[in-house]
């Protein structure tokens, strides 16, 4: 057996009833292992003492597709991502020498004999809570067949099929989509063969779901029957800074999505967005529209950030049903002509019903929600405006929120959804808001 940095080539051992080899495999950059995963290496080696065990390295892993898939090295030379070439990787290593392959972040809890006996090909369902989530809703898909454990007889044509995948998908711009596991998830449900596939249970391999960016990890309890467990720590995720106000920096990400279905992934250049609007004759009205009571500090500091957009041609709608006349007082004292402020009986009515007031104010025909409890950047109308009429969309999103606990000190980014409260919408397609107390914003985003 190799140890941490074992560079030789893999003698596998001798496999269960389903020829799976008795060999473990595992990558990293070098064979430097950040300290914090080698406990999770050595879980691999301590429950497995007599299996071959290899840590591969970039180097180790471009000489491997050379040597033995040369005709796929343009393609792997050309993805703009590290992660990719170490996903399409574990593909040809399977299909020439077999074995487990296991991502660094993944610690092995028991011997896994009886999991691959007597399997010829084993992989894991990640929990149902991924399908749920937004880009899994996207594509469709009713689960995710994760590629970070992977076991194998050599020569499964289950591994050719995907290869045929990764040249058809090469040019996905996403991770995910390209290499990753949406790619292997539909890979798996184009397969056709009568070669076996055994799919594991995600209480087997991932019985805990990946948490959401500021989310703290769950507790690690896990069944009786989980063999291994994935702790999903993204080291391969590279987000971009956003910062608008950066020199030189003016490219936003977006995506153009049909019935909820990606058309086009792509960047918006907000400069040629600022030159094609100081050129145009006139601009659209946007209106944005605040419901609140009760809490006119929030609804000032709303006020404030709406003030301070660099959207021009806008304005601002307040509802308002307080039987205090604290924030009428500070909005006349303001003096800004572009807020209006509409001030209600006291009536129990429901929140969406109090949207609809609010649209009916309106005049602009572009709609904007402006909740009181939020804190928003100068320029989420100007940006929202300009992907909306670059795109001939009917409605903008955004995928990503931060989230702010003040009395928790804590600040945490979202996971990716469409988030309702920051839609901005033409008129033409938002009709009444459902007259329900709560989710009414998402009722109505839903159905739009």
């Amino acid at each position: 057996m190799t140890g941490r940095g074992g560079t030789r080539d893999v003698l596998p051992r001798d496999g269960g009833a389903g020829g799976i080899p008795h060999a473990i495999h595992q990558t990293w950059v070098s064979e430097d292992v950040p300290e914090a995963w080698q406990g999770y290496q050595a879980s691999w080696q301590r429950h497995h003492p007599r299996w071959t065990y290899r840590l591969w390295t970039d180097a180790d892993i471009r000489a491997f597709v050379a040597e033995h898939d040369a005709w796929f090295l343009p393609i792997f030379d050309a993805y703009p991502e590290p992660i990719m070439r170490v996903d399409a990787f574990r593909y040809f290593l399977m299909s020439r020498l077999g074995g487990v392959y296991a991502d660094m972040d993944f610690e092995c809890l028991r011997p896994l004999d009886a999991l691959l006996s007597p399997h010829e090909l084993v992989m894991g369902v990640e929990p149902d809570a991924h399908a749920g989530r937004l880009l899994a809703r996207e594509r469709g898909l009713e689960r995710v067949v994760c590629n970070a454990f992977l076991a194998s007889r050599p020569g499964h044509p289950f591994w050719e099929h995907v290869i045929r995948q990764l040249v058809a998908r090469h040019r996905e711009p996403g991770v995910l989509d390209a290499t990753g596991p949406f790619m292997l998830t539909a890979a798996l449900e184009s397969w056709t063969g009568a070669a076996p596939v055994h799919l594991a249970p995600s209480a087997v391999l991932y019985p805990r779901a990946a948490p959401a960016r500021g989310e703290e990890p769950a507790p690690a309890a896990y069944p009786q029957d989980a063999h291994a467990v994935h702790h999903w720590a993204g080291s391969w995720i590279r987000d971009r800074p956003q910062s608008l106000r950066a020199a030189g920096h003016a490219q936003i990400p977006f995506r153009i999505t049909d019935r909820v279905r990606p058309v086009v992934d792509g960047e918006l250049n907000l400069a040629a967005a600022r030159e094609r609007a100081a050129a145009a004759d006139t601009r659209p009205l946007v209106s944005c529209l605040m419901v609140t009571a009760r809490r006119p500090a929030l609804a000032t500091r709303a006020i404030r950030c709406f003030q301070a957009q660099t959207y021009a041609h806008r304005e601002l709608v307040i509802v308002d049903d307080d039987p205090d006349a604290v924030l009428e007082r500070q909005v006349a004292a303001l003096g800004d002509d572009r807020i209006r402020h509409v001030r209600l009986a006291p009536a129990d009515a429901s929140l969406g019903a109090l949207r609809n007031v609010a649209v009916e104010h309106a005049r602009g025909e572009l709609l904007a929600q402006w909740d009181d409890d939020d804190l928003c950047d100068p320029e989420r109308v100007e940006v929202q405006v300009a992907a909306l009429e670059s795109a001939a969309a009917d409605i903008c999103l955004l995928r990503r929120e931060q989230m702010w606990w003040p009395a928790r000190h804590r600040l945490a980014v979202s996971p990716p959804r469409p988030w309702e409260g920051s839609m901005l919408a033409r008129r033409s397609v938002v009709h009444d808001y459902p007259e329900q107390p709560r989710g009414e914003d998402t009722a109505l985003v839903t159905r739009i």
